[in-house]
């Protein structure tokens, strides 16, 4: 069964913004989930630690794999289909599982499946609005955030007096409506049919590699992204110090995912007016102004304020990370370009600003993380400021 592609089920911006509402949605489970579930089951603090390191790791290593297989399939449907369909049934297996190794290895496998996911839709989605003018990146993004919202809500609330483990068969639900979504695409433009026997073109992995605006790219994600995953996820901590509860985590994400969707709106016209680096450098500017506001603020309320800077760093920076990869990409890498970035150099920074997140915390309190935080942020910027002209200046005739 295939959908009418003139009508409006049937088009691009239709499944695209399904793949996001569905994918979020998915992904909604906040932060403390698996914190909740683990310590429950009987995990140390120490060992939710190492876990979470484990999971991190994962990421790092495997995206990229999964970006190669994309581009030298030419299809990034059929792995996100794949994807999927593990999903489903290891996210459900988590919290039947009889014994706590049974568990971690249910987990493990499921982080896995899943650790390239967004990343690949992304990179999907980009590449499909970079040159289209009928498809704008940001009108279809926000479907994601309006997603997240709605579900983060629930969650938010029903884990108040139920079990945190229905989380996770809402999320093996969300997983297997993604792949009916996936399904019933009609069309791929560039994917290979398995069955064809002409050459693939194989990704151009060592070309990108030569590039010195891949490696100075590379730079500053690492050094901009080491504060930013710590922030984010000793935040919960902060507001729990403060007096807050489940439902007011929850509910701080919701508004954030919501604040995102006028942003979103305005992506395709500030992408004409500043570049993708332009994006990135007032994206990271408002991230700054988050850590700053969590070194600093004193209640509540004005940590929510803080917090919503999160949002147009969310709508600014991440699309224009986007066009930017994909930008210096050789031909039929792109995914590799991307997933390899958000692995090697957004995952390698969180997982070691998380290790020393820890220390810092430990040592000189949670609100010396956010100014330190702020500081690296500042420097990455101004990094990313200088190379972008040196490149330009080395290019100019």
């Amino acid at each position: 069964m295939k959908l009418n592609t003139h009508s409006f089920f049937g088009s691009k911006y239709f499944f695209f913004s399904s793949l996001y509402f569905f994918g979020f949605a998915a992904f909604a489970t906040f932060s403390l989930d698996f914190v909740f579930y683990s310590q429950r089951v009987g995990f140390s603090n120490t060992e939710i630690g190492l876990i979470y390191a484990v999971k991190i790791l994962m990421g790092i290593l495997f995206q990229p794999l999964f970006g190669f297989l994309c581009d030298y399939f030419r299809s990034i449907r059929k792995i996100l289909v794949i994807m999927c369909g593990v999903a489903v049934f290891l996210s459900s297996g988590v919290p039947l599982a009889p014994t706590r190794l049974s568990l971690l290895v249910i987990d493990f496998i499921y982080t896995f499946s899943v650790c390239a996911f967004m990343p690949l839709v992304d990179s999907w989605v980009s590449s499909e609005t970079v040159d289209n003018k009928n498809l704008s990146y940001g009108t279809i993004r926000l479907w994601g955030s309006i997603g997240f919202a709605i579900i983060a809500t629930i969650y938010g609330r029903i884990t108040m007096f139920m079990d945190v483990a229905v989380i996770y068969f809402g999320r093996s639900f969300f997983f297997l409506i993604l792949a009916l979504v996936l399904y019933l695409n009609p069309h791929e433009e560039g994917a290979v049919p398995v069955k064809e026997k002409r050459e693939r073109e194989k990704p151009d992995i060592r070309a990108l590699f030569s590039k010195k605006e891949y490696w100075l790219f590379f730079i500053f994600i690492f050094v901009f992204c080491f504060p930013v995953q710590s922030g984010g996820q000793f935040f919960p901590r902060l507001l729990l110090e403060m007096g807050s509860t489940n439902q007011t985590i929850a509910m701080f994400s919701t508004f954030i995912a919501i604040t995102e969707i006028p942003f979103f709106l305005f992506v395709r016209k500030l992408t004409g007016r500043i570049g993708p680096r332009g994006l990135m450098l007032t994206g990271g500017a408002f991230m700054t102004l988050r850590l700053i506001g969590f070194s600093s603020a004193g209640s509540i309320p004005l940590l929510l304020a803080a917090n919503l800077c999160f949002a147009p760093y969310v709508s600014l920076f991440m699309p224009g990370f986007f066009f930017y990869s994909h930008s210096i990409a050789p031909k039929n890498t792109r995914s590799f370009t991307l997933t390899s970035l958000q692995g090697f150099a957004m995952g390698m920074a969180g997982m070691l600003g998380t290790f020393f997140a820890g220390l810092i915390v430990d040592s000189r309190g949670i609100r010396f993380l956010y100014s330190y935080g702020s500081v690296m942020c500042i420097i990455g910027l101004l990094f990313f400021i200088v190379s972008s002209y040196w490149l330009r200046k080395k290019a100019a005739p």
